[in-house]
């Protein structure tokens, strides 16, 4: 039998093991300097929108600073901003007030266009639900509206 010369079984050892390494390694491990990078990024800032009902009895916000619901010849309602749940097209926001009153407040938006009863157009439309105790009484609101970005 013949033998190979020693020069050659090195060579192809060093080929297998440059073939293991390149197929076998992924994605190479992100140093520190592109870690930090990344966990120093800032979220995108949520998106806001103006509320309006359908029929003008109610107006509102939706921002960062937190969710407020105007119902027409009361006082206003503010609630803490938390992140949408978002499902295709669908932004559901839900949020709690709790002290001397605890209300649930309760938004769906959808991307589909809307109208107002005085004409206006809207990108969105808004289901807006209320529930919970204000001032001793119960509360269990419905209320259809349309909604723009700000």
């Amino acid at each position: 039998m013949r033998t190979l010369p020693a020069s050659f079984n090195v060579l192809t050892a060093l080929a297998v093991v440059s073939v293991l390494a390149a197929c076998g390694g992924g994605e190479a491990a992100p140093n520190a300097d592109s870690a930090a990078a990344a966990a120093a990024a800032p979220p995108p800032p949520p998106e806001a929108f103006t509320l309006v009902a359908k029929d003008g009895s109610w107006s509102g916000d939706i921002s960062a600073a937190g969710i407020v619901y105007r119902p027409r010849g009361r006082d206003s309602l503010t609630f803490e901003f938390k992140a949408p749940n978002v499902t295709g097209a669908i932004s559901d926001y839900e949020s709690l007030m709790v002290g001397k009153d605890t209300i649930r407040i309760s938004i769906s938006l959808a991307m589909a266009s809307c109208s107002d009863s005085k004409g206006g157009t809207y990108t969105h439309m808004a289901q807006v639900w209320l529930t919970g105790r204000q001032g001793g009484r119960d509360i269990n609101t419905q209320a259809q509206g349309c909604a723009n970005r700000k």
